[in-house]
């Protein structure tokens, strides 16, 4: 008996694509999932932190199987790690490192609480206290904001020597420039986009007229406005004016900005200290703005966590930026000179939108440029569709892949439920296909009427005519038999001249007149290569439960039947309940 493999094939198909897509989807899906984390191509990186809010260690071990000394790296803050931009700087760092094995020490001035002389010749001495207490030796100074830089530039000599210093997040160009101009010294300019964030305020709020700059005292700010004034002078068409929280008291800010009107937009450059002293986080300054305007759109030119309470903007990248500066550190530490090194005052971006300002102002995202990033952002096909294009291309392609597989299955079924069920010959239904739909009947005792039929004399013919001839004479009895076959009235052939017929349902009553109608059917001649040939048949039918109460043998009893025909010569049709 040959084994039907063909149920096996298709399960071994569809678990080699299961398994394809399982290959290719996992690095994309684990990618996704995984927090980006200093983790080494073989999976050895370690990580060990301890922290206040102004001081901790990161050590990252290289996954190397040789003893390798890490490399000692401090980082100088402005401020304290729970202000946004900082651990948005440190999570760049630690990317751009990558696989160096390193300890870097972060220590946070706190500069926006403690910005006096005094306070910036305590840190000296603090700092100056750790270094001696532990003699310590760095290899590399990565330097975070304004004010930090200032601190390493004044205290250089006395604290690091001619340790290679890498700077990020500076708003003053000049300080920048300035600080890059001395020996071992290089970094990254916080440089806003105020051109692209100009172009696009044009394109999304083309009826809006002045431009309202948000600042305070602070030296980011002031660093900020400077970039933006040399910026109108390429734009002598702007019309702006300057808010500067520092000279407001709440209550005149808050005047101040429910003042504002269809006409403004707002340039939101820094606001973390109003002319009272009080202090604000970026969270609570971006809910203080919102809270007091209304119908002006908030543009915010940095990246920082301002929650759903602006517009966005395309905004500096402190995440970025910190990843290009951890990438230059690592140049520097692997022997490039930090002299060789130029400094970076190109724009960092990423373009930062959320979705209930978007609505509020009846802004799409197809306005917006592309690649944005949009918080909060209801399901979009079609930009799901771009973000995640090599995943469901993949899955589509799966889904293809599986229904041409289904589809040629199923056909390679039907075929073979056809060989199985028909005869090869004449293509009407075999003695395997008749025999289920009897044994089918048996089993619930359904009424049936079974007719055994013989070609009278088919062996003269083959001898006479030959085999082939046989051959078509039987696929025309099979077509004739065909044409009053239905739903109740079913013919068989079951091998060599021999044909079976089943009736069920109402046709039970009808048995004698359609084996009558069979009789008729067969009297025209069959025409066979021009040749006319006389055929008879010889029928034998008997009926459950009328002729027997065991259905299986109705079998017999109609072969009974057919035998008295035949005994009595043949070309007629005899019902057993007639015997």
């Amino acid at each position: 008996m040959k084994k039907n493999t063909s149920g096996i094939s298709m399960l071994v198909i569809i678990t080699c694509c299961i398994f394809i897509a399982c290959f290719l989807i996992m690095p994309v899906f684990n990618s996704i999932i995984t927090p980006n984390a200093n983790i080494n191509s073989d999976g050895n990186s370690q990580s060990a932190y301890s922290y206040d809010s102004n001081s901790f260690t990161h050590v990252h071990a290289s996954g190397s199987k040789d003893t390798i000394i890490p490399f000692n790296i401090l980082c100088i803050c402005s401020y304290n790690y729970s202000y946004d931009t900082v651990p948005q700087h440190i999570q760049g760092i630690e990317a751009g490192l990558g696989d160096l094995s390193y300890e870097i020490t972060y220590e946070n001035m706190d500069a926006k609480r403690f910005y006096e002389a005094d306070d910036i010749q305590e840190f000296y001495n603090y700092l100056s206290y750790k270094i001696d207490k532990i003699d310590a030796h760095y290899d590399l100074i990565f330097v975070i904001d304004d004010t930090a830089l200032r601190f390493v530039i004044n205290y250089r000599n006395e604290l690091f020597g001619d340790v290679p210093v890498v700077f990020m997040g500076i708003n003053s160009v000049s300080d920048a420039t300035t600080s890059a101009a001395l020996h071992n010294v290089t970094g990254i300019s916080e440089t806003l986009d105020f051109e692209s964030n100009y172009d696009l305020m044009k394109a999304l709020f083309p009826d809006r007229n002045e431009i309202v700059v948000l600042c305070d005292g602070s030296n980011t700010s002031s660093g900020e406005y400077v970039e933006f004034l040399k910026f109108t002078e390429n734009h002598p068409e702007i019309s702006y004016r300057v808010l500067n929280a520092s000279y407001y008291t709440q209550k005149g800010l808050k005047r101040a900005l429910s003042e504002l009107d269809n006409n403004n937009i707002i340039y939101y450059l820094e606001f973390s200290q109003d002319g009272d002293g009080n202090l604000y986080t970026i969270n609570s300054a971006s809910s203080f703005v919102d809270n007091n305007v209304t119908n002006v759109p908030v543009i915010r030119l940095t990246m920082a966590n301002c929650t759903n309470n602006i517009l966005g903007g395309i905004s500096y990248s402190y995440t970025h930026a910190g990843e290009v500066a951890g990438k230059m550190a690592g140049k520097i530490l692997n022997g490039v000179s930090a002299d060789n090194i130029a400094l970076i005052s190109d724009t960092i971006t990423e373009s930062y939108f959320y979705q209930d300002k978007m609505d509020e102002f009846g802004i799409k995202s197809s306005q917006l440029p592309a690649d944005s990033y949009i918080a909060n952002e209801r399901f979009n096909p079609i930009r799901y569709y771009q973000e995640n294009a090599l995943i469901l291309n993949l899955i589509i392609l799966i889904i293809i892949l599986l229904f041409i597989i289904i589809v040629i299955q199923a056909k390679a079924n039907r075929q073979h439920e056809r060989m199985l069920n028909n005869d090869y010959l004449t293509q009407i239904p075999n003695r395997h296909y008749i025999n289920q739909k009897i044994d089918q009947l048996n089993s619930t005792f359904t009424p049936y009427g079974l007719a055994m039929i013989d070609v009278d004399h088919f062996k003269d013919i083959n001898d006479t005519y030959g085999h082939l001839v046989g051959d078509e004479v039987l696929v025309e009895i099979s077509t004739r038999f065909s044409s009053i076959a239905s739903k109740y009235i079913t013919f068989a052939r079951i091998g060599g001249d021999e044909f079976m017929m089943l009736i069920t349902g109402p046709e039970i009553d009808n048995a004698d007149n359609i084996c009558r109608q069979i009789q008729n059917i067969i009297r025209n001649a069959v025409v066979i290569n021009k040749k006319k040939l006389e055929i008879t048949l010889s029928i034998g039918c008997a009926l459950y439960p009328s002729d027997t109460n065991d259905p299986t043998q109705i079998m017999a009893l109609a072969d009974r039947a057919l035998y008295y025909v035949k005994e009595n010569g043949r070309n007629d049709y005899k019902l057993f309940g007639d015997l």
